[in-house]
């Protein structure tokens, strides 16, 4: 018996490693209000966010449709962490985000599903962390259907925004005699 959170089987996303482009189109993002928290930094290029995209140690993936096309990326470790939050129990952070235009489309739940399927199948981790703004109530009905469970609340250091960190541990059943 599995102790993942829900799989969705029937979705045609994928997860294969971001690119340069990717990372490109992902700076043009903008959120409609209040999401609008999300949209990434404006610059002149955009180089040196790029460059945080392509670090190895992100490990920034992006999500295609059944037809190839960019839909959302995902991070695993460090950069799904926000300044401020307590993060000493060991976890795999994830942080993910989906193209502006087709977020609120109920495609959320095979979006992330496809997310955390690949965390399970590659990364094999025995807790998943995500630290998710207070306010984003439409992303933490999402997680909790999961199974997440929210373990604490933080206001972060640079944002002076709450937040909540929710996980989901992959703990065996345990069998009494």
């Amino acid at each position: 018996m599995s102790n993942r959170p829900i799989a969705v089987m029937d979705h045609s996303y994928r997860i294969r490693p971001l690119e340069e482009h990717d990372a490109r189109e992902i700076l043009r993002w903008r959120y409609p209000e209040p999401y609008d928290f999300y949209d990434p930094p404006v610059d002149d290029h955009g180089d040196h966010y790029v460059s945080q995209f392509l670090k190895p140690e992100y490990q920034f993936h992006a999500i295609v449709d059944e037809r190839e096309s960019f839909i959302g990326f995902c991070s695993y470790g460090i950069d799904g962490q926000v300044p401020g939050g307590n993060y000493t129990e060991e976890a795999l952070d994830i942080g993910l985000g989906m193209k502006p235009g087709l977020t609120g489309q109920g495609r959320g739940k095979a979006f992330f599903s496809t997310i955390v399927d690949h965390a399970c199948d590659n990364l094999n981790p025995d807790t998943i962390r995500l630290t998710v703004a207070c306010f984003n109530a439409r992303a933490m009905k999402l997680y909790e259907n999961f199974g997440f469970i929210k373990v604490d609340e933080f206001m972060g250091s640079l944002s002076n925004v709450p937040y909540s960190i929710l996980v989901y541990s992959n703990i065996p059943e345990v069998h009494s005699e």
